[in-house]
């Protein structure tokens, strides 16, 4: 701790005389690249001056590009500054410049520090290293290590040092010596040109269940002696190294080298596997990271080797991500103790290593970036001389520490204090450890109250101005911005100036309060068009309502203007302040010749007439309508002119023509008393719409008309105004012919026929001394005598479903004379020919029983007739010849007939 003590001292006093200082990072820090093989280099500081902006560049020392002069901060406050400049891996000169404007103030020199690899190490005795067991030193200088903290308690690391790893070297926080890791850090540089900072964890006699069980805060036990470690560890070194190293410089992967100690403890496979994953993942959870880890297959002692470790972890390495294969340590066997390596055994090991850190690594691994210092914010509190700064840091961390490089001032985001060296410590919720730059402040002194003198009155119109001066000109910002010793005001305020220094702290002049008599806001506005024609003129009005002077030399508010010309009017107000107004702009145009319009016909008409209009003026017009040709054409009512116009837009109008367009009436309709389409003989009479006259497409003049004849049929209407209306629809009027030519015939005794000669349906109408009968077939029993007429009928289909039925005229009447010798029964023919015959009944007898005899009186055959409605005929084609009787026989009715069959 001697040699961190020191350093901060020197520290301090180094930075007392200069303007401008690095105090992040620390000489030799090595910063973790990312997959491109570039990185950012985190830089904080201290400056003891006023500056402006802050350049970075890098100069290799071996490897990287040359980085030239870069802004890293612009106006920095506080006296700090943080910043980043992002470089090609490889090991720099890093300097900085400060600039006041144009000059150079100040600058700084970091003799070393790299974009890189970070390697922490972690594991036993084989990773943590002895000295003087033959360890190879590092020969190149760009292997690193942090030398400033070696520990087996809980104390918190230091800001760390880092020297070059050499053989005896305390590899921070528990490495001894350089190990293998001094040789496998050349043979890395080598192979990748690029710088290389160990960190080591390693802790010796460690089997995995105790790293796995201090992981949860428990003691770790030494298998060999005995001993229970403190609480945490060991896996707390190895937490804290992430938590501060990693998180600062960034960090490429943990090298796990344990095995050994699960080897004499003969640690079953499961238990090794899920000790190891355990400590991985809460390596991940402690810092919120995905840390790949490089984990080694070791197992060796005296005894020999022990699979089951081995195969626990190939299993850590095959299923857990971005963990990847280590090398193969058992295979080496030159050991004067059985398991330590020394000598050059420790070489091989280095070799082995470097073999497994190849570039398929590089690609594939998880690289984490360094974090930047925290900005810090200051606030001067110029009334109290012993504890004039407040510095803060920012928001949001779990715990914060302030410390003067010898140990923690407070434990809180806040410290007020004078002069001295700080710097600020925050930890979050995670544990991950954030520094502040460090600060040196020597000298505090609050800037001296300036003096400020007036060239003026402070007093006055709008548009004047006064001088005022402040009695210092080095770092001085007036209350309005400005910087110059001197401002001129021309805007109402209360006005100070106030000096700094370099960390923003500052003293107020008095104010000057400065007071701006108002000009009167004269203001000019026209009240129409500006420019018009000389049949126009505009109102110009001010909108002060006393002690104006128009332009024109009018004094009232208001002027008509019908002149061309610019108008303004000036005014002053209470305080004697005078202002003018904007001009108006005033052109008044002349007028065209005034047309006239005439009409060839009348102006009144019917809307199927139309007249010509026609102007006087034939170049630019316009009419009211739209149209700009010299005549006009008019079908509708209405009032009818003309424009002129000229080539200022001036218009003159003409006279008005009214037009009066009488409508026609309106299409009328026809009206039917019937059907339009029926039978001829029948008629149908069309009325039109009611008007003073008619005109029908058949010449007829009257309202209506009977059509008896088919046709189609129209109408117009004549109104008032002598206008004729649109035809109306036509109406088509169809006439069907009825049948002619029908007769009477008396077939039977008591049947009549109906004979026709042209086309007939089946539908007739029979009628007896003029009443209709029922019958409608083309023949009826005649049951009483009396005149018998019939008409036929022609059956016709219409559209839509309907149709027209058309009856002949009359028969010529049939006298029917009842026999009533014939007993109510007429069979025949008698003799009956070719065995048929017929028999009629005057009534209609039901069930009625036919019977034939012979002479004898003996039945040949019998018929049931059930009704005898019409006339019924019998085929006595197979009965012999001879005289037969026959009888009919119903309700009421007995008659029996002698016959001849021939």
């Amino acid at each position: 701790m001697r040699r961190t003590f020191l350093s901060l001292l020197f520290l301090v006093h180094a930075t007392v005389f200069a303007q401008v200082t690095i105090t992040f990072p620390v000489n030799r820090a090595i910063f973790q690249r990312n997959q491109s093989n570039t990185g950012v280099i985190p830089l904080g500081g201290t400056f003891q001056a006023k500056v402006d902006r802050i350049d970075a560049r890098l100069t290799p020392i071996n490897g990287g590009n040359f980085v030239n002069w870069t802004p890293v901060a612009i106006n920095p406050n506080f006296g700090t500054f943080t910043g980043g400049i992002y470089a090609q891996a490889g090991w720099y000169k890093l300097e900085i410049r400060a600039f006041r404007g144009e000059s150079m103030i100040g600058t700084a020199t970091l003799e070393k520090v790299g974009v890189g690899e970070v390697l922490v190490i972690s594991g036993q005795s084989n990773a943590q290293g002895y000295n003087d067991k033959g360890n190879p030193a590092a020969a190149d200088d760009r292997v690193n290590c942090i030398t400033n903290y070696y520990s087996y308690d809980n104390t918190e690391p230091p800001f760390p040092v880092i020297s070059q790893l050499t053989a005896n070297v305390k590899i921070a926080p528990l490495g001894n010596g350089s190990w293998c890791w001094g040789r496998l850090g050349d043979l890395l540089v080598q192979k990748l040109n690029v710088p290389i900072l160990f960190i080591n964890t390693a802790y010796e006699a460690m089997g995995i269940e105790d790293w796995s069980r201090s992981a949860d805060g428990e003691r770790g036990f030494n298998y060999y002696t005995g001993n229970y470690e403190r609480p945490g560890y060991p896996f707390e070194n190895l937490k804290k190294s992430l938590h501060y190293y990693a998180n600062m410089f960034g960090v490429r992967t943990v090298l796990w080298h344990q095995g050994e100690t699960d080897n004499d403890k003969k640690t079953v496979t499961p238990k090794y596997k899920d000790a190891l994953e355990y400590i991985i993942r809460r390596s991940r959870n402690e810092t919120g990271k995905n840390i790949s880890w490089m984990v080694s297959r070791v197992s060796r002692v005296k005894a020999g080797t022990y699979q089951p470790v081995i195969d626990g972890q190939n299993l850590v390495i095959q299923s857990v991500p971005n963990v990847f294969e280590g090398p193969e340590t058992d295979a080496i066997t030159d050991r004067p103790d059985g398991v330590h390596f020394d000598g050059n055994s420790l070489i091989q090991l280095a070799e082995i290593w470097n073999n497994k850190l190849d570039l398929n690594f590089f690609a594939k691994s998880n690289p984490l970036p360094a974090s930047f210092p925290l900005f810090f914010y200051l606030n001067c509190n110029v009334y109290d001389k012993d504890k004039p700064l407040r510095i803060l840091m920012p928001d949001g961390f779990k715990s914060y520490y302030w410390t003067n490089g010898f140990g923690d001032l407070v434990n809180s985001a806040l410290i007020e204090t004078g002069t001295g060296y700080y710097r600020g410590r925050a930890i979050d919720y995670l544990g991950n450890v954030y520094y502040t730059p460090a600060v040196n402040y020597s000298s505090l002194a609050i800037p001296e109250k300036p003096n400020l003198s007036i060239d003026g009155s402070t007093s006055f119109c709008q548009g004047g101005s006064v001088r005022i001066t402040s009695s210092t000109n080095l770092d001085i910002t007036w209350s309005n911005g400005d910087h110059n010793q001197s401002i001129v005001v021309n805007q109402p305020g209360n006005y100070s100036v106030s000096q700094y220094n370099f960390l923003g702290c500052f003293s107020v002049s008095n104010e000057v309060k400065v007071s701006i008599l108002p000009k009167p806001e004269v203001n000019v506005f026209a009240d129409g068009a500006t420019t018009f024609c000389s049949d126009k003129s505009v109102n110009i009005r001010s909108n002060i309502s006393n002690g104006n002077i128009w332009s024109n030399g009018e004094k009232q508010q208001t002027i008509t203007v019908t002149r061309s010309g610019e108008y303004f009017v000036t005014a002053k107000n209470e305080f004697g302040c005078e202002n003018t107004s904007s001009k108006i702009n005033v052109t008044v145009n002349p007028m065209p010749e005034k047309p006239t319009v005439s009409a060839d016909g009348p102006i009144a008409f019917c809307a199927d007439k139309s007249v010509k209009l026609a102007s006087s003026v034939t170049k630019d017009i316009a009419w009211n309508t739209g149209e700009k040709t010299n005549n006009l054409i008019i079908s509708k009512t209405g009032e009818y002119f003309v424009t002129a116009k000229n080539e200022f837009g001036c218009q003159n109008t003409s006279n008005i023509v009214s037009v009066k367009v009488n409508p026609l009436p309106p299409k009328p309709t026809i009206t039917a008393s019937g059907p339009t389409t029926f039978c001829d003989g029948e008629s149908v009479t069309l009325t039109a719409t009611p008007n003073q006259a008619y005109q029908w497409s058949n010449a007829t003049t009257a309202n209506n008309q009977t059509i008896k004849s088919s046709g189609l049929f129209s109408v117009k209407v004549i109104d008032q105004n002598r206008c004729v209306s649109p035809p109306s629809d036509e109406t088509p009027i169809i006439v069907k012919p009825a049948p002619l030519g029908i007769d009477i015939l008396q077939s039977g005794t008591y049947t009549l026929e109906s004979v026709t000669s042209g086309l007939y349906d089946l539908k007739y109408e029979w009628s007896k001394d003029g009443t209709i009968l029922p019958n409608d077939i083309f023949y009826i029993k005649a049951k009483e005598t009396g005149s018998y007429t019939v008409r036929g009928s022609v059956l016709y289909q219409l559209g839509g479903g309907k149709t027209l039925r058309c009856f002949s005229t009359p028969s010529t009447p049939y006298q029917f004379i009842i026999d009533p010798s014939n007993k109510g029964l007429s069979i025949f023919p008698n003799p009956v020919p070719k065995g048929i015959i017929n028999i009629e009944t005057l009534e209609d007898h039901e069930n009625a029983l036919v019977s034939f005899y012979d002479l004898r009186g003996i039945l040949m055959r019998e018929y049931v007739v059930p009704k005898f409605d019409t006339r019924k005929t019998f085929d006595l084609k197979d009965m012999q010849r001879g005289t037969f009787l026959i009888g009919v026989k119903a309700k009421d009715f007995n008659v029996i007939k002698r016959v001849f069959i021939e």
